[in-house]
């Protein structure tokens, strides 16, 4: 029973994966995804990959330059609940874009990052950064619809798992 309980502990842990990626909605038009770059770059993001030349920069089209940014602040925020929104341009995923190039590292953890202390540069090549960001960005406590609380629900489910199976093998 022991080995049973102990093989389906392990089949929950295997199963749920910790990566989540911010990445811009498809069929989102132009302006507003550019609405979306300009903030992040400006509010915090690392665009620095996805300059001309940059690792990231490749496909060179407003939504995978869109999806960097918001993964960027998304990751740099913490991941905290409502940071991947952007007025509704923006949802979670388990998985990065597939139109990544090699070399192209999208970074799927809040470990090494955090909003740097200097402001970022503005108007830099290939970002198109407006001066003085919009009133716009990550709004609401939950991003609803984009998987944050399946994301809770699948942790809160493991640790309880792990919990009950605990207890289990102590009282034997």
């Amino acid at each position: 029973m022991r080995v049973l309980l102990g093989l389906f502990l392990l089949l929950a842990l295997a199963s749920s994966s910790n990566a989540s990626y911010c990445l811009c909605r498809d069929g989102i038009v132009e302006k507003q995804l550019q609405t979306t770059l300009d903030y992040a770059c400006g509010a915090g993001a690392d665009c620095t990959p996805i300059l001309q030349n940059g690792a990231c920069y490749q496909p060179n089209t407003v939504k995978s330059h869109c999806d960097w940014a918001a993964n960027s602040y998304f990751q740099r925020a913490g991941q905290i609940p409502g940071s991947c929104n952007f007025s509704n341009t923006a949802t979670l995923s388990a998985n990065p874009p597939s139109t990544v190039v090699t070399g192209c590292i999208y970074p799927s953890s809040t470990s090494g990052t955090g909003f740097p202390t200097t402001t970022p540069a503005t108007g830099s090549p290939g970002i198109n950064v407006s001066p003085g960001a919009p009133a716009f960005g990550p709004t609401g406590v939950t991003d609803q619809g984009n998987g944050t609380t399946s994301l809770f629900i699948s942790y809160a489910l493991t640790t309880t798992l792990w919990f009950l199976a605990l207890v289990f093998l102590w009282g034997q």
